[in-house]
Formats: structure tokens, sequence, C-alpha cells
């Protein structure tokens, strides 16, 4: 299974979709995910989840997480930096948890703080909802048994997916990113291969075809001109890697888009 490492931006963001990403993915936030309606199996390292409305999700950072949609409903979704929270940021990005799920079914707290944010509506609505992720955090924590990870390695890996994440678009292999970060080509080899379950190549078209998704949704640029900027030599090496990570070519992937967008 391909892994996609995110690299996210903002402190917070919050969502709400009928649907959740199939897509097995990692990033250095947390990422939450309330079910108002609907059903989906949520799936974190090697653990599967199924999550009814009422139900929580929560994948700490560097977790491998993906979800497949049962029946389509409300998914609140949030994804946020550690540093948002108070006294535990620490403690949280070098751990992972025992479980990944929570449900409201036992006492409705859960409910009761994703339906007051879901009734914000004001200029200081990512203020209150900071306030209440803190809150989330506080009631879930004691239920649960936090694991140490490697932090070193944690480290080292954030870096290699940092580097790689803005430079993937350039004339980048395994030598120039030992060259840049001063690590062993191999040491990088093995934690990207241990992480991601891909080797290097693999992970680095996977964040060409992530990119060139992105620009056949939101732009009209030709596919030629797109293979280039996301860091492909030639349009068939776009066209061959492209078709198999997404089982479709560029044209019929904005092509469907396209349609789903008039739908």
């Amino acid at each position: 299974m391909d892994v996609i490492y995110e690299n996210k931006t903002q402190l917070i963001e919050t969502s709400m979709s009928n649907g959740l990403v199939p897509y097995a993915h990692l990033h250095k936030e947390l990422e939450i995910i309330y079910v108002r309606k609907g059903k989906a199996v949520a799936y974190a390292d090697k653990n599967s989840y199924l999550l009814n409305a009422g139900d929580m999700f929560i994948a700490f950072p560097n977790q491998v997480h993906y979800y497949r949609t049962v029946s389509r409903g409300e998914f609140m979704i949030f994804v946020f930096s550690p540093d948002i929270l108070y006294d535990v940021s620490s403690k949280i990005s070098k751990s992972k948890p025992d479980i990944n799920y929570f449900t409201s079914l036992d006492d409705g707290k859960l409910k009761d703080i994703f339906e007051s944010i879901c009734a914000l509506d004001d200029e200081y609505k990512n203020t209150a909802i900071s306030g209440y992720l803190n809150v989330v955090i506080s009631y879930i924590l004691p239920k649960l048994r936090l694991k140490t990870v490697d932090t070193e390695n944690n480290s080292a890996f954030y870096n290699i997916v940092d580097f790689c994440t803005h430079n993937f678009n350039g004339d980048i292999t395994l030598d120039s990113v030992s060259e840049s970060l001063h690590l062993s080509k191999y040491y990088i080899s093995r934690l990207i291969n241990n992480r991601l379950k891909q080797n290097f190549n693999e992970y680095i078209n996977n964040l060409r075809i992530s990119e060139a998704c992105n620009l056949l949704r939101a732009t009209d640029a030709k596919i030629a001109d797109i293979s280039e900027d996301v860091g492909f030599g030639t349009i068939r090496s776009f066209n061959r890697a492209f078709k198999l990570i997404m089982g479709m070519s560029p044209a019929e992937y904005r092509s469907k888009n396209n349609a789903l967008k008039e739908i």
C-alpha cells in the first residue's frame, strides 16, 4: 500500500465532508474524525475501527491512517498541530496511543463538544475550536496508554519528508537528499521503507502525482506543463506513473473530477 506524507501549513484545519479519504497517509499533526451521520471504517497502523454516528477517531502524529466510507453522511474533520495543546504537546508528539476510537454513547460528552463546535459561526470560531480541541484531548488522554516512539528517528524522518516535500519537483535523488541533510543514504532509504512501506523513488513519485492531482483539479494547465511542473522528465514517464498510482490517465482523472464538479 502506498502511503502519502502530507505537509500541513496551518495550525488547525477543519472541514465537514460526506465521506472520508481512502488513501493511506500520515503527517506530524493530530487528526480527529467525528461522525455526526453515516458510517465508516477507520484504520490506524494495523488496527481498524467501525465508526457510527456519535463515534470519534483520532490519529496521533506519524501514525499511518486511512478510511473506508461505508455510508455517506456528515463527518467532521480536524487536523491540528500538537502545538495548540496546553502542557501536553511534547508528550503527544513523541507518543502513540493504544487505541484510536471513542464513542459518545457512554456519557454523551464528546457529542456535546462537537455539536458545540458545529454551532460556532463568528470571527472567533478558530479560537473557540482550539479551546474545544484541548477539552477533547483532556477528556481522552486519561483513557489512553501512550507508548513513546523513537524521537531520534522521528526527527530524522520529518527532516527527510520535509526536504522531499519542498524539493520533489526538482532533480531529487537519494544522493542529493543525503548530501543536503548530512544523513547516510542507506539510513534515509531504510527510514522511508520502514515508515512508508515503499522505496525512495516510489515515495517521490507519490508526492509528484499527489501535486499533479491538485493541479488537474484546480487549474486548466496543460497536462504536459503539469508533468514538467511536478518534476517528471518526460510526459511518457508522467503518464506511466500516474496510471500506476491512480489507476487512470491524467486526462481521465481531470474529466472525472470536472464531471463531479458539474454534479
